[in-house]
Formats: C-alpha cells, structure tokens, sequence
C-alpha cells in the first residue's frame, strides 16, 4: 500500500510523494562517481566479510541522476553540516 508523504513543488508543478516502505540499505563506501551527458552515476556498496575472514564489498545501490538534482544533493548534504 503507498503512503502519501507530503509534496515538494518542482519548477511550475507540485508533486505528490508517495512512499513504498522501501528498506533503507546502509553503504560503507562509494563505488561509481562519474558523470556523462549530463548524468551522473553514484554506486555505494556495504563492507561485509566471509566466515573465512575475507572482508568484500557488496554493492547495495546504484543511483543515476541528472547533474542539477545531483547539485541539490550536494547543497542539501552542506546544509546538514551546518
């Protein structure tokens, strides 16, 4: 069942935010940083390790965005350190 959560306008519309109750996934480090024709990738993987020690690092995410939503991504996580 979907959740409305709120609304966030986007230039001349406003969007309805409905949430699927998708599990967050907790990442330890980036695998992909790169950008192309104006887009840019993201990929995040969690470390993990074996029963036989071996620590490996499983991609949990991939994330593929325009660079001006990638922008407000970054300005947001500056505005979390202040």
């Amino acid at each position: 069942m979907l959740r409305t959560v709120g609304k966030i306008r986007d230039g001349d519309e406003v969007l309805i935010i409905f949430d699927q109750g998708i599990t967050p996934v907790f990442v330890d480090i980036a695998t992909e940083i790169a950008e192309e024709d104006g887009i840019v990738r993201l990929g995040f993987a969690a470390i993990t390790q074996n029963g036989d020690g071996i620590p490996k690092a499983d991609v949990v995410v991939r994330i593929r965005m325009k660079v001006d939503v990638a922008w407000a991504l970054c300005r947001s996580l500056k505005a979390l350190q202040e």
